[in-house]
C-alpha cells in the first residue's frame, strides 16, 4: 500500500509540474492578449486538473485502505503524519521526498496562478475601459441620490442586435 502512495503522490508532482508549465505559457499569452491560444491551454489545463483530480481521489482511497489497516492512520491526518508511520525506513524516506516535492510544486502553481488572475484582471479591466470608451459611457463626478454612482451613455453606434 506504501508503494501505491508513493506512486500517486508521484503522478501528482508531474501533473502539478505540467500544470506549473502551462501556468507560465499562459502568462506569455495574456500579456500578449492572444485569446484562441488562451482558450487552447485553458483546455490543456482543464485536462491535467482533471487527471489530479482522478489521482487525488485515488490517494484518499489508499489513505482510507491505510487507516483501516493501520490504528494509528485517520483518513484526516496530514500527509507528513501519515507516511511517518510507515516502518519500513527507505520507504518513509521515499514517501517523504515525494511529499516534499509535492509541497514545491503545489506552491508554486499557486504562485503563478494568482498571478495569472491578477493579470486576467488587469486585462479585464483595460477591455472594459475601451469598451466604455468606444461605447461614449463615462461616470459623473456626482453621485446618485441614493449614493450610487451616475454613468452616462452617449448614443456612438447605431446598432440593433
Amino acid at each position: 500500500m506504501w508503494q501505491k502512495l508513493e506512486e500517486i503522490i508521484n503522478v501528482l508532482v508531474k501533473n502539478y509540474q505540467k500544470l506549473e508549465m502551462l501556468g507560465q505559457k499562459k502568462r506569455g499569452i495574456l500579456v500578449n492578449v492572444d485569446i484562441k491560444a488562451l482558450e487552447k491551454i485553458v483546455h490543456e489545463e482543464e485536462a491535467v486538473v482533471e487527471t489530479i483530480n482522478k489521482a487525488e481521489r485515488e490517494r484518499q482511497k489508499v489513505i482510507n485502505q491505510l487507516a483501516k489497516e493501520n490504528v494509528e492512520i485517520k483518513p484526516d491526518m496530514e500527509m507528513r503524519d501519515v507516511w511517518s508511520q510507515c516502518k519500513d525506513a527507505k520507504m518513509r524516506d521515499k514517501l517523504k521526498a515525494c511529499h516534499e516535492a509535492l509541497q514545491n510544486i503545489v506552491k508554486k502553481t499557486q504562485e503563478i496562478q494568482g498571478n495569472n488572475e491578477i493579470m486576467i484582471s488587469a486585462a479585464l479591466d483595460a477591455i472594459n475601459f475601451k469598451l466604455n470608451q468606444l461605447g461614449g459611457t463615462s461616470v459623473e463626478p456626482t453621485y446618485g441620490n441614493v449614493g450610487q454612482e451616475r454613468v452616462s451613455h452617449e448614443k456612438n453606434f447605431d446598432l440593433e442586435v
